[in-house]
């Protein structure tokens, strides 16, 4: 199905830019334009939106104008602001278009990276979609232990070494023919069964697998994180079914990454207590996604977390955005306070790469290192990995800058 993009900026090499850039992410994207707030409405009023990318000053109708017709009319598309104000003011007017109801996805500064643009722009029109041919693929009549899911394996590095410290895990859907779905075209159904319990009982049981077939004799020091939604933390069942990885034998640390946007779902006192039992045989436990919601530090706080990973999307605009910088600064605090490591996703270029350096953060997850791959191929890559002195790896992994 196309998607309807709206530019509206007075400056024609402006729009001219921005329309060629998202023109080449997806030739199903249809690229309007507007010079003015009232141009803007007159298109919007007779056709609707999935995005809209808005200069803030602009003659006869700018960007504070639009903002408030667009929240009268009651408008749903996502809105980028971008502008050549100074930071506090941009930040300011995300503020303003939040408080007006509207779906402010990033206020960014001009000048514009146009690879950061397409980046938001995939993700503003992309994230949510799941693939409605997954019922035609049987999805609602397999048996618990038919789901055929793979698991992949992408690399967390130490930026400035580019060593590997760990891998997450990450689920795929094997589909009928050969390709492997990723997780939003398969998790939006397998939550509307309610079928999560069985999925995460599935992954442990293919990690397992793969463990003992091809990282058991790896690197001790490498640890491995797995997805598990925090609601399904306070089932005594899954719990189990994590304390029987290490019971089958795997040594190397386990992480459990917990997903900050659903935090809020889940029993604070049962999540809370089953943590902490993980954490008494072993386990590590992470904040996945940090940022991506209106994050509660207070529970986040009260849990024994080591590690907190820094949403793609707040990676990607911390440069432009001064409310991101300020979340990333409450992360590092929280950290401080917990001794905990901070990961950032989403590392995709060598240019973002030295600007979180810059801001010392060291620890990258991203297709800069590495895409998901295949546990044969995530084996070839440790053992490819430069060898450092073990006593000189071990004082960076625990080096003040991975943490704050």
């Amino acid at each position: 199905m196309n998607k309807t993009i709206l530019i509206v900026d007075d400056v024609e090499l402006s729009r001219e830019i921005l329309k060629n850039s998202i023109s080449n992410i997806d030739n199903m994207i249809d690229v309007h334009t507007a010079i003015n707030a009232y141009n803007a409405m007159d298109k919007i009023t007779i056709q609707s939106y999935d995005l809209i990318i808005m200069d803030v000053m602009m003659p006869d109708g700018d960007g504070f104008e639009l903002l408030r017709m667009i929240s009268d009319q009651k408008i749903s598309s996502k809105i980028i602001i971008i502008s050549s104000l100074d930071k506090s003011i941009i930040s300011s007017i995300s503020l303003l278009g939040k408080l007006y109801s509207l779906n402010i996805v990033a206020s960014l500064e001009k000048p514009i990276i146009v690879e950061q643009m397409k980046k938001l722009v995939e993700t503003a029109l992309y994230e949510n979609e799941s693939d409605a041919s997954l019922e035609n693929n049987q999805l609602t009549t397999l048996g618990s232990d038919d789901y055929p899911i793979t698991l992949m394996y992408q690399s967390q590095v130490i930026s400035d070494l580019n060593h590997i410290v760990a891998f997450e895990v990450l689920s795929r859907w094997a589909d009928i023919d050969g390709s492997l779905l990723p997780p939003s075209f398969f998790l939006p159904m397998i939550e509307k069964l309610n079928k999560q319990k069985i999925f995460t009982e599935i992954v442990i049981k293919n990690f397992i697998e793969d463990y003992h077939q091809y990282f058991y004799d790896t690197d001790k020091s490498i640890r491995f994180a797995i997805n598990v939604d925090p609601n399904l933390l306070t089932n005594e069942d899954i719990v189990e079914r994590l304390i029987d990885i290490y019971a089958s034998g795997v040594e190397h640390k386990v992480v459990i990454e917990i997903t900050e946007k659903n935090l809020h779902m889940a029993s604070k006192t049962e999540l809370l207590a089953n943590t902490l039992r993980l954490r008494l045989r072993g386990f590590e436990i992470s904040i996945d996604d940090f940022g991506i919601g209106a994050s509660d530090l207070e529970r986040i706080a009260s849990m024994p977390i080591n590690e907190i990973k820094i949403d793609k999307n707040l990676t990607w605009s911390f440069k432009d955005n001064v409310d991101v910088l300020g979340l990333i600064e409450n992360a590092k605090q929280l950290a401080a306070l917990k001794n905990a490591r901070i990961i950032f996703e989403g590392v995709e270029n060598k240019d973002l790469k030295e600007s979180l350096e810059n801001i010392n953060g060291y620890l990258h997850q991203g297709f800069l290192y590495s895409v998901p791959v295949l546990p044969c191929i995530a084996l070839e890559l440790l053992k490819q990995q430069k060898t450092l002195n073990s006593v000189e790896m071990a004082e960076k992994v625990e080096s003040e800058k991975l943490y704050h």
